[in-house]
């Protein structure tokens, strides 16, 4: 990013205006995981610098087996989900920084890559994998998945 702006300085542009037009959009899969908070502080950093708006969204798993495991939780999981997301609005409300929130139901891969395809994103800016155990140099299955599929740039934070 610096050099980026190194170089707006040297031909003479306006580095806020010219990130205006590349980062409208940014979309963060977040799952309050300790991955998804620094990829969400990346994200602020970014929306902070361009008056971008972001997009937070959550996915439910709620397909095939799961939906049966998670039916009795499914209203305590949606109202888990709402508090964290709308405390995370509030934090970006006191940066002034526009935050839309989703929440969605299925597989989390095929649920962001299909609003992915939806809106028009011009980046996704999301933690290296999510609250699984799994350590290691490896992505997550979602975060590999948008990777490999994704039409837009994908910014994994570590």
């Amino acid at each position: 990013m610096i050099i980026i702006l190194e170089i707006l300085e040297m031909v003479n542009l306006s580095s806020r205006s010219v990130l205006n037009m590349v980062f409208e959009k940014i979309l963060v899969p977040y799952d309050d995981s300790i991955h998804a908070k620094r990829a969400l502080n990346k994200a602020f950093a970014l929306a902070s610098l361009t008056n971008s708006t972001i997009t937070l969204v959550h996915v439910i798993e709620y397909h095939g087996a799961m939906s049966k495991i998670v039916e009795p939780y499914k209203e305590t999981l949606i109202n888990h989900v709402k508090k964290f997301l709308n405390n995370i609005e509030k934090d970006g409300s006191k940066r002034d920084i526009k935050i839309e929130e989703k929440i969605l139901y299925g597989n989390p891969s095929e649920e962001i890559i299909n609003l992915m395809k939806k809106k028009k994103f011009d980046l996704i800016i999301m933690g290296k994998r999510g609250v699984t155990k799994v350590t290691g140099p490896t992505l997550g299955s979602v975060s590999n998945a948008l990777v490999q599929q994704s039409k837009i740039p994908v910014m994994i934070i570590t």
